[in-house]
């Protein structure tokens, strides 16, 4: 009867320290891998949801098709950040300005379009042909692109 209590306590079904060991790293390396999923999709959803990056290049897109059949491009001396584009085929004059958070097109000087929102800080720079667009975002977020811009003398 010795031998039988003996026996039973060798073969309990309870866990050993080599397997409560091998659970515990599983669990780790689980916990591990929920923490780096999770720290990914949080990267994948910032990335996603900050449209400053698609709507900058959709202002670039629109900005560069007033670009095109320039007459004469100049920087204003009256407005702060303002540029006024006049066209070879017309008497249009455009005028490109900054109005509290938003970038503004206005055409002969009536009503506006606006084509960037969202922004804190704003700048035009024109040297010869060149026509550089500096904007920060209010994330912070800063963009910058320069433009070359053929004017027709005619």
């Amino acid at each position: 009867m010795y031998q039988s209590i003996r026996r039973n306590r060798l073969n309990s079904n309870g866990y050993t320290l080599i397997e409560a060991l091998f659970n515990l790293i599983v669990f780790i390396l689980f916990v591990h891998l929920l923490i780096s999923i999770y720290s990914w999709l949080n990267q994948m959803d910032d990335a996603l949801t900050t449209n400053e990056h698609v709507a900058w290049e959709l202002f670039v897109n629109d900005f560069e098709q007033y670009l095109l059949n320039v007459k004469q491009i100049e920087l204003s001396s009256i407005i702060e950040d303002t540029i006024f584009i006049s066209y070879v085929d017309s008497q249009e004059i455009v005028l490109v300005s900054r109005y509290e958070d938003i970038i503004r097109l206005q055409k002969s000087f009536e009503g506006y379009v606006p084509l960037l929102t969202g922004i804190k800080e704003f700048s035009f720079n024109l040297y010869g042909n060149y026509l550089t667009i500096s904007v920060v975002f209010q994330s912070g977020l800063v963009k910058e692109r320069e433009f070359f811009v053929q004017v027709f003398n005619g």
